[in-house]
């Protein structure tokens, strides 16, 4: 689960909580262990944050390149010149 923090918030920095941390607002936490999830659930409940709710592609369009074959690329024609003798 993603937050983004609404506003500036004091909250436990680790997992025995003994420490504190300052999340800045506008600060995206991703909560990935099972003290951060509460963390961020007690922050959605107060209205000090909001979850994100990110989507992503499960498959991705591959485009080749279509290259051009001997055959569909114009040919050079050259103008033959004059050359220009000396007597």
């Amino acid at each position: 689960m993603k937050i983004k923090m609404l506003q500036r918030t004091l909250g436990s920095g680790n997992a025995s909580g003994n420490g504190t941390k300052w999340y800045e607002e506008g600060e995206i936490i991703d909560c990935t262990e099972e003290w951060q999830v509460k963390l961020g659930q007690m922050f959605l409940d107060d209205g000090k944050a909001q979850e994100l709710k990110m989507v992503e592609p499960t498959e991705k369009k591959v485009v080749k390149k279509k290259t051009a074959s001997k055959e569909d690329k114009p040919k050079l024609v050259r103008k033959k010149t004059k050359k220009a003798t000396k007597k």
